[in-house]
């Protein structure tokens, strides 16, 4: 054999091994690491797009001391995304998880269930106890709209009940505040926060070891189209949920998004979470709740757009918090750094509206083949309501980076 041949052949072994190494490589685990921040974190949900030609499910997520850590996936457009949860990470700190395929059989043991009820809703539930219902079909027409409703932590609900039942010493002023729900009063000049119908046109919902997952599509007549996407994690007497809410053109034409403080990401709170407003007479039936923000301001006023100093943005959170049957409690909404128009405005009041409002002072456009997304967490709290606990719960919300090794 020639040696100009014996070089080829050698060149072509070298180049199957080659070849062979990088195929057993793409097929190995993969090292994910969450990024470290100067700030301690909980409830950080991690996510990482996985291509169907880098892994193939069923997967199996470990430690750095190679203990097993629940996950869960879903099919995407190219492969599947896994997600699991870290419950804290110290400040500083970068924990790093290993990916791999299983041919294990995989618990189906799920953390949050979720039950079809009569009329087309949903009841969403731990191992605890029953969180929230998600309320369509009849509810949802009577109320013209989806919503959540009783919202429930520490075996307490932190929503007013009226309209939807009625209860003793409740005041009964704004009837479309109805439990936790996403709706604006100005789009095309209609109203869809009061009077206008939104419609459910789909409802799907997944379920598995780390959390729930609802995927919705929404109907604003004929001037809007709404996505959500919800994960709720099994957070035990506390509630932590993840929201997306996208806003669609459905189609040609812009639609107005105008300036109002009628929406829009809102939760009606129970009476005593409620607080007396300064300086008025005969408030009967408030209660004794409190209110702060991100930025230290407490409550209605400073933490309200209208009295903001120029030049100041509104805080990524705000918190009310009280005590309802003798439980410490607070609600928690935050806004995630990649949300539209963060940080938003706040439309909070004393008697009892909590909402992230983005036109409190300025409208939009909403133009077609270009929708906008809402990011927001809710954080349902108990015991200390610290401005601490709450800051750390953001963090871990708002820095959830994966990268891989």
């Amino acid at each position: 054999m020639s040696t100009s041949r014996k070089f080829s052949l050698i060149a072509l072994a070298i180049f199957s091994l080659v070849i062979n190494a990088s195929a057993l490589a793409k097929d190995g685990p993969m090292k994910l690491t969450i990024v470290k921040v100067d700030q301690d974190r909980k409830y950080v949900l991690a996510e990482k797009q996985v291509p169907a030609s880098r892994l193939t499910p069923p997967f199996k997520v470990s430690d750095e001391l190679g203990k097993a850590v629940k996950c869960q996936w879903e099919a995407s457009s190219d492969g599947q995304v896994v997600r699991w949860v870290v419950m804290e990470i110290a400040a500083g700190a970068s924990p790093i998880f290993t990916l791999d395929h299983t041919n294990s059989e995989v618990s189906e043991k799920v953390a949050i269930n979720i039950k079809e009820l009569e009329g087309g809703s949903l009841s969403i539930s731990n191992q605890d106890h029953e969180i929230t219902r998600y309320n369509v079909g009849p509810m949802a027409d009577k109320f013209k709209k989806p919503f959540f409703y009783p919202v429930m932590s520490q075996g307490v609900s932190v929503t007013r009940s009226w309209p939807m039942e009625e209860k003793e010493g409740e005041a009964k002023d704004h009837p479309h505040h109805t439990g936790l729900y996403f709706a604006h009063g100005a789009v095309n000049g209609k109203d869809y926060w009061s009077k206008e119908h939104i419609v459910s046109k789909s409802l799907k919902h997944a379920e598995g070891p780390v959390c729930g997952h609802l995927m919705i599509e929404n109907s604003w007549g004929p001037d809007a189209n709404e996505a959500e996407d919800i994960f709720i994690l099994d957070a035990g007497q506390e509630v932590v949920m993840d929201w997306a809410m996208t806003l669609s053109a459905p189609g040609n034409s812009p639609v107005a998004l105008g300036k109002t403080k009628e929406g829009s990401f809102a939760l009606r709170v129970a009476t005593p979470l409620t607080s007396p407003d300064p300086g008025k007479p005969k408030q009967t039936g408030r209660g004794t709740g409190k209110m702060i923000d991100a930025l230290g301001n407490q409550d209605e006023e400073p933490i309200r757009p209208e009295k903001r100093a120029a030049g100041k943005q509104p805080a990524s959170w705000a918190d009310n918090y009280g005590v309802i049957d003798g439980k410490s409690i607070g609600v928690a909404f935050m806004n995630h750094p990649t949300s539209y128009r963060y940080p938003t405005d706040w439309h909070v009041r004393n008697y009892g509206l909590f909402a992230a409002n983005a036109f409190m002072l300025q409208a939009d456009e909403l133009k077609p083949n270009q929708p906008i997304t809402f990011r927001y967490r809710v954080y349902i709290h108990g015991g200390d309501p610290t401005a601490a606990k709450v800051a750390a719960v953001y963090a871990g919300y708002a820095n959830n980076k994966v990268e891989v090794e």
